[in-house]
């Protein structure tokens, strides 16, 4: 996550470099701030959810096992494409904003905003993919 991460706040023109875990941003010349990507924000916790999410919606809407298992990869691969943006904010109310900010973007009203729209996508997927599924019997 720290590697995709850097590589997307290199996108946005932003001076950091990543070393294992750690993302460093040079916010003027004399000052680096560093911030380490933990193994609580690889968002794989999320990924698992999604993928329990997608194996109960598949059951309940009666699908087939391999519709289950696109259900399944899709939520994985949804919670973790939008870990990288949830980690480049971190890093922006660290670098920039300071730690009462970072500390409500990683809090549970920061990671509730996040999990509800990160649930919101999958939901509006999955149901495109149901509906996609039904229409195909």
């Amino acid at each position: 996550m720290a590697w995709a991460s850097g590589l997307a706040l290199r996108a946005i023109e932003q001076p950091v470099t990543v070393e294992g875990s750690i993302l460093s941003l040079s916010t003027t010349i004399e000052a680096k701030k560093v911030v380490e990507v933990a193994s609580g924000c690889s968002g794989f916790d999320m990924a698992f959810v999604l993928a329990g999410v997608g194996v109960i919606m598949g059951l309940f809407f009666k699908r087939s096992w391999s519709k289950i298992v696109a259900l399944v990869a899709a939520g994985v691969f949804l919670a973790l494409v939008f870990n990288v943006p949830r980690i480049m904010l971190l890093v922006f109310a660290v670098v920039y904003w300071g730690k009462d900010s970072f500390e409500f973007w990683h809090g549970a009203i920061g990671g509730q905003i996040f999990a509800s729209i990160l649930l919101t996508a999958y939901y509006y997927l999955a149901m495109a993919m149901l509906r996609k599924s039904a229409s195909s019997l």
